[in-house]
């Protein structure tokens, strides 16, 4: 009888071992875990709100090209491509900031669009102010460095400090960043969103920019061309943004 009652017990054991390894495999399952699935967007959600980063920075060289007194008409602009705005500027601190404030007004309007949760749009909102921060203190920060700083030094140096400038100028625009957030959303001071890996994608601009100081070579000003891509993952980071992550 007690043989009997020991093999019950053992039996429930093994199955209950059983289900929650079965749950740890498989978060979807387990009332507990949260998937990535039920956190993240739709495919066709993700594809409104990188069609809105596009719109944003494409809208943003449209006005910079307008400014430079270059012809927004395809026929003249596609007739000519060597010679168009896109081709032949050298991207600055000035228009990648114009571009990144592209990127995250049409992120955060894809992401308004798809997501009408309350606590998600806010949290998108602080997101567009920490990434316009993200995009803009950095290259000023290799701007000073490089071109006023460190102007008459060797290129190895201009190098250094081109580059120690992104990690720089992307700590203190966490800093900054995160205690505008909490004066604009009146939150309290806490840890604040920290430092991604994310928050360095965009910033082959800096790169190109510091480079484009130590040398004029068409090498560099053809990397440039891909400047206004990276510019678009500041509005996608915007748009993504969930309350919980």
């Amino acid at each position: 009888m007690l043989g009997r009652f020991n093999m019950q017990v053992l039996s429930i054991q093994h199955n209950t071992l059983n289900q929650r390894d079965f749950q740890s495999e498989n978060p979807v399952y387990g009332h507990s875990h949260k998937s990535i699935k039920k956190n993240g967007y739709k495919p066709s959600q993700k594809a409104v709100i990188t069609g809105t980063t596009a719109l944003g920075v494409i809208a943003s060289l449209a006005i910079l090209a307008k400014c430079a007194k270059y012809s927004l008409k395809p026929s003249k602009m596609f007739k000519d491509i060597k010679n168009s705005y896109l081709a032949k500027t050298d991207f600055e601190a000035e228009e990648v900031i114009a571009m990144g404030a592209g990127s995250c007004i049409g992120g955060l309007a894809g992401g308004f669009i798809v997501d009408k949760d309350k606590n998600n749009r806010r949290a998108k909102l602080r997101e567009t102010v920490m990434q316009i921060g993200n995009v803009s203190i950095p290259i000023l920060t290799v701007h000073l460095l490089v071109e006023k700083a460190f102007k008459n030094s060797s290129k190895g140096v201009k190098a250094f400090a081109g580059l120690g400038g992104v990690f720089v100028g992307v700590t203190i625009a966490n800093i900054v960043m995160n205690k505008l957030n909490n004066i604009l959303f009146n939150e309290k001071s806490g840890e604040g969103r920290k430092i991604k890996i994310t928050d360095f994608f965009a910033h082959i601009d800096d790169v190109v920019l510091a480079a484009s100081y130590i040398s004029k070579s068409d090498f560099v000003h053809t990397v440039g061309r891909i400047i206004p891509l990276a510019l678009m993952v500041p509005g996608l980071e915007v748009g993504n943004k969930k309350a919980e992550n």
